[in-house]
């Protein structure tokens, strides 16, 4: 049974099938890309030593917004961390609906995305600048690393039911029936949720 990661960039997890659609994954297929993009200053230093410890190897490309190529109810575990806050709604609906397709009965989706209510409580009248930073995200390039849509508890648990999901759990870090749940959750700042399919 494979356990998937969805939308892992730089963090693949140990044991789990890891996705992505960074460039990252091309140029650490091609000997000598990644020295020649650093000399010529097309990734830092940090990308740079990414590529040299391997981080992108363990990376398989996967477009979240498409159809999976893994067949019906053949994944035991799904993973994702801060990727569905990237997604309209209505798009994170359909990735969500496609990893219940491949999800087995009985499979763990488990989420961690921002919290729109931690934000919210966070917001200061008198400096509205900084809160609006962190929700429009200004200072990121591109559209696709950008939040497009935010969730509570609440709203996500209302999204996972609607694609299908059920036994919908908010959890601590660290809480939960995800395999590995004790070394996956990378994140301290984000919301933990888990559906059964």
């Amino acid at each position: 049974m494979i356990k998937l990661h969805i939308g892992c960039f730089d963090v693949p997890l140990a044991g789990w099938y890891n996705t992505d659609i960074t460039m990252h994954i091309v140029v650490a297929r091609v000997p000598f890309l990644a020295h020649i993009l650093h000399f010529f200053g097309l990734i830092d230093e940090k990308r740079f030593r990414q590529h040299r410890e391997g981080v992108f190897r363990d990376v398989h490309y996967l477009n979240a917004l498409e159809r999976f190529p893994f067949l019906d109810n053949g994944i035991e575990a799904v993973y994702s961390s801060c990727l569905i806050a990237s997604f309209t709604r209505q798009k994170a609906l359909g990735c969500l609906k496609e990893i219940n397709r491949v999800l087995r009965p009985g499979g763990i989706l488990r989420i961690a995305t921002p919290d729109l209510d931690h934000w919210i409580a966070t917001y200061d009248p008198g400096d509205p600048d900084t809160f609006l930073r962190r929700i429009f995200e200004p200072e990121i390039s591109g559209d696709i690393n950008r939040i497009h849509w935010m969730y509570t508890p609440q709203s996500l648990g209302k999204i996972l039911q609607e694609a299908g999901f059920n036994n919908i759990t908010p959890h601590d870090r660290f809480q939960g029936k995800c395999p590995d749940v004790q070394r996956i959750d990378y994140r301290s700042d984000v919301m933990f949720i888990e559906g059964e399919k």
